[in-house]
């Protein structure tokens, strides 16, 4: 049997036999206001809580006083974390040498889970497709090789409405999808109700996944996954 590693969403982990795959790399994409960074959030603030699990976040755009903002708008505290989740910011114009410091940064703090936020980010900067798909290369097999579960972000065009998957717009750059084990994306319709919000698992390798998208909703204590 597969060791799994559980997100601890409500929800969430059922429909996925029970977590993701231990030491997998997921592709979590979306638009803009979809929960992305509230989903990885939960992700590492519950390793820690339930399962004594440290973890590390990597962001390029957001500072750690900003995603604790995020995180105790809807009820999530990261007080008393500081042992347990290390966040770590690296502006944007500053991404070279960032692997070199990851893998660092892993070594010493011996991680479970890793979130890089996002892939957009990272990318975006280099100065053609082969040097930005050179680098989504390196960090996939630095992460295989660090003993961890990570969660990549990758942001899509906001109108990529439910099936956008199946034309290939999962990622920025229509790479990611086929290099991480699973693909998971977020929608937000923004018309308010049961059906404005959805997840849907477009793969995910050693797993019987749900297929379809599932209603979700972000309310008091993060994001929750209505019905499996």
């Amino acid at each position: 049997m597969l060791k799994r590693v559980k997100v601890g969403i409500p929800g969430f982990d059922k429909i996925i036999e029970g977590g993701l795959v231990s030491n997998s790399i997921n592709l979590l994409s979306g638009g803009a206001g979809t929960g992305k960074t509230l989903f990885c959030l939960q992700f590492l603030l519950n390793g820690a809580k339930e399962f004594n699990e440290k973890g590390i976040y990597v962001s390029f755009e957001e500072t750690e006083q900003d995603l604790k903002a995020d995180a105790e708008a809807v009820g999530l505290s990261f007080q008393g974390m500081d042992n347990k989740i290390k966040f770590i910011h690296i502006p944007i114009d500053n991404v070279t040498g960032f692997l070199s410091r990851l893998i660092g940064e892993v070594g010493l703090f011996e991680p479970k889970r890793v979130v890089i936020d996002s892939m957009s980010a990272l990318a975006m900067p280099m100065e053609d497709d082969f040097e930005r798909r050179k680098q989504i290369f390196k960090l996939k097999d630095a992460l295989k090789g660090m003993n961890c579960t990570s969660i990549l972000i990758s942001e899509i065009p906001s109108d990529s409405g439910l099936g956008s998957e199946m034309t290939g717009r999962c990622s920025r750059f229509d790479i990611e999808e086929f290099l991480c084990d699973s693909v998971i994306v977020l929608y937000y319709a923004g018309i308010g109700g049961s059906s404005d919000r959805a997840v849907r698992v477009v793969k995910m390798r050693k797993t019987n996944h749900a297929r379809g998208p599932l209603p979700m909703e972000i309310g008091k204590c993060g994001i929750k996954v209505l019905k499996g």
